[in-house]
């Protein structure tokens, strides 16, 4: 197996690191905006370090795995993913009032997954980032 990172487009956003930091620092923000009917469907449960539910039968999560304020919030893989990931969420100051912002997701991927996922996984963190980039009043950096 090989590693595949997909790694978003640094975006400059409106708001401070502190912020973005505490908001990503705490997996229960991930829940909150989720209709009740969709999180009891995917038995989705969230504590300020974890967030995991049910998908296709299996229980896949995230639980925080390292927090350096301000600056850096790494995810690791919870329950049985078939698929060992990171995801690492990077954030670093320009004032008082913005900062930079981005994801990059890593995944242990062999060859026959890679060509299937690599793509996939990098249109999703494409994706996220762009609608990121439009709810913090963002612009490429």
């Amino acid at each position: 197996m090989g590693s595949t990172n997909a790694v978003g487009r640094k975006i400059k956003v409106a708001r401070p690191a502190s912020l973005l930091f505490s908001v990503f620092s705490d997996m229960t923000n991930f829940t909150r905006s989720m209709p009740a009917d969709a999180l009891e469907k995917a038995k989705v449960v969230s504590t300020p370090e974890t967030i995991k539910g049910k998908v296709q039968g299996m229980d896949i999560g995230i639980k925080i795995a390292e927090k350096i304020p301000f600056t850096l919030i790494r995810y690791d893989q919870l329950g049985t993913s078939p698929i060992p990931f990171r995801i690492y969420v990077r954030m670093e100051s320009v004032n008082e009032s913005e900062s930079t912002f981005q994801i990059e997701i890593e995944a242990e991927l062999s060859g026959m997954f890679k060509m299937m996922l690599g793509g996939k996984l990098q249109e999703g963190v494409d994706k996220l980032t762009d609608e990121l980039e439009k709810a913090m009043g963002g612009a490429s950096a």
